[in-house]
């Protein structure tokens, strides 16, 4: 008898603990599930509090102050503008941001942080490298934030409304990426230009954007020397630094060849480019050799020229090829006259010297080469002809 009773005391105890085991995974459950609750409002909460700034503009406020103009997009689509813009007058970008902060109401944060805009005033102030310095420093900075710099306001571009462009931000990013049309553009981003400034033989270039009635366009591309601006080469002008550099994807390339009157005009899709580059190693009497061989399709031709006959047709190649030198030939004019090397031609010396290379070497060299370019240029097919 006392077996069985024990016997169920046991059965009894087994239930007990069962029952207070399931309330127990029960109550786990309930607890998970308020906290998960707690966790989706904190964070809806906490993204509503912040402003992920998408672009920023520098201008020059005085003597002593930038104007920094901040872009922040809305999360939500309920306001009447895709974007807020935010102003402030500073000294310290870090300031800076505390001023928008308490402007916007918002915790400003950088994760999301897309373009950088620069007045040509204030470039050529100097004040670009600093301000780049600082957020290629700061660790929640993306290092393929793009950059530029813009003719007159650079807070303009962040305010401008198009009809077409709902969102200003998105559309200034995407013309500064790159693409085959704008292929003369370096499409410079926070690391290429923190690189080449830190590097004593290559020069900063940047995209220069300007504000049309309807748009923005790159139209041309700035040169930099340690940070300051110098001066802006055209896009044709740029098209052959890139070719020189050897990028091998060159956007269409527009020919006069019987300038002033533009009886004969092409229009060219260049396919190829390949360019060898020999120095003669010698610091004191610095000569190069540029070898530029291309290739393209014809697109379009207006001239006297017969295509079709091969004499005519090699002729017109020949033609091509002394343009294209003569656009070469100054082009490197031109960066000798403004001392600044972005294609790195000191690079043939450096790697043959003895020794610490110095800023002061990649400017001698480029200033006192002695420069011989050769052009070769094939036309692959012809196109339509006028």
């Amino acid at each position: 008898m006392a077996n069985i009773f024990m016997h169920y005391s046991c059965i009894e105890s087994q239930k007990r603990r069962c029952e207070m085991k399931q309330s127990i995974v029960i109550l786990l459950i309930s607890c998970s599930l308020l906290l998960i609750g707690c966790t989706e409002e904190s964070k809806r909460t906490s993204i509503e509090d912040l402003g992920m700034v998408s672009s920023i503009a520098f201008d020059v406020a005085n003597d002593k102050e930038m104007k920094m103009t901040v872009s922040v997009p809305h999360p939500t689509t309920e306001l009447p503008k895709n974007t807020q813009t935010y102003s402030v007058d500073t000294q310290l970008i870090q300031e800076g941001l505390v001023k928008v902060s308490s402007q916007a109401d918002k915790m400003i944060i950088l994760n999301q942080l897309r373009t950088l805009l620069f007045s040509e005033e204030l470039a050529r102030n100097g004040k670009v490298a600093e301000v780049i310095e600082h957020f290629y420093r700061n660790s929640t900075v993306g290092n393929n934030v793009r950059i530029a710099i813009v003719k007159d306001r650079a807070e303009d571009f962040l305010k401008a409304e198009f009809p077409d462009k709902p969102n200003i931000d998105t559309y200034l990013n995407d013309l500064l990426q790159p693409a085959h049309h704008t292929s003369f553009s370096p499409f410079t981003t926070l690391h290429d230009f923190q690189y080449s400034e830190s590097n004593p033989i290559y020069f900063s270039m940047t995209p220069y954007l300007e504000l049309e009635k309807e748009s923005f366009k790159i139209a041309s591309v700035a040169l930099f020397d340690r940070g300051k601006m110098l001066d802006t080469i055209s896009t044709k002008e740029a098209l052959i630094v890139q070719a020189l550099i050897g990028k091998g994807k060159l956007p269409p390339l527009a020919i006069k060849l019987d300038e002033p009157s533009d009886k004969e005009q092409l229009q060219i899709q260049l396919v190829k480019n390949k360019v060898k580059i020999t120095g003669n190693r010698n610091i004191e009497a610095p000569k190069l050799k540029i070898a530029l061989n291309l290739q393209g399709t014809l697109y379009e031709y207006k001239g006297d020229k017969d295509l079709g006959k091969i004499k005519e047709y090699k002729e017109l190649e020949t033609e091509v090829s002394k343009y294209v030198k003569k656009d070469v030939e100054d082009v490197i004019k031109k960066l000798q006259e403004l001392e600044v090397d972005p294609v790195g031609f000191s690079e043939y010396f450096r790697m043959y010297h003895k020794g610490r290379w110095t800023e002061e070497l990649s400017k001698k060299i480029m200033v006192s080469g002695d420069f011989k370019v050769t052009v070769d240029f094939k036309l692959l097919n012809t196109g339509a002809l006028k």
